[in-house]
């Protein structure tokens, strides 16, 4: 009977919500969404690495045809509206022919190198922008 009792009342403390004290905690996020716009001549692959807090992973892109806009990556950080330099570590252009030598490199990786292309932020100030980089033939060359 009292282990019956002792159950009973380890569960029912256990049980109680007043840590919270009926507040809702609401945490902010915002999102980036990252596109390579290939204005050139020739058919692109981009080799990156993203952030520490992204996990350091190193991606490909599919070919990126001339006259094509890729969406490369997807962030979001609560507390935080993303840009660029939270996002990569690093980006490499190459000519999909030629995966030996980059046309092109940024490292670092600077958000003035990017143009808001647009943003919808909701009234705390959070919400998803959209950045691109131009590729053209004469940045490569």
């Amino acid at each position: 009977m009292k282990l019956l009792l002792i159950l009973i009342l380890v569960l029912s403390v256990s049980c109680s919500d007043n840590d919270d004290d009926g507040q809702i905690v609401v945490d902010y996020a915002g999102s980036a969404n990252y596109f390579i716009n290939n204005e050139t001549t020739k058919d692109l692959i981009l080799i990156f690495e993203k952030t520490e807090e992204l996990g350091s992973e190193i991606d490909t892109t599919t070919v990126i045809s001339s006259n094509i806009s890729l969406l490369i990556l997807e962030d979001s950080v609560i507390g935080l509206n993303p840009l660029p330099e939270d996002s990569f570590e690093e980006i490499e252009v190459y000519e999909a022919s030629n995966l030996s030598d980059p046309l092109l490199t940024f490292s670092p990786v600077n958000n003035e190198d990017w143009t808001i292309t647009s943003q919808e932020l909701g009234d705390s100030g959070f919400g998803l922008t959209s950045h691109e980089i131009i590729l053209t033939d004469s940045i490569l060359d």
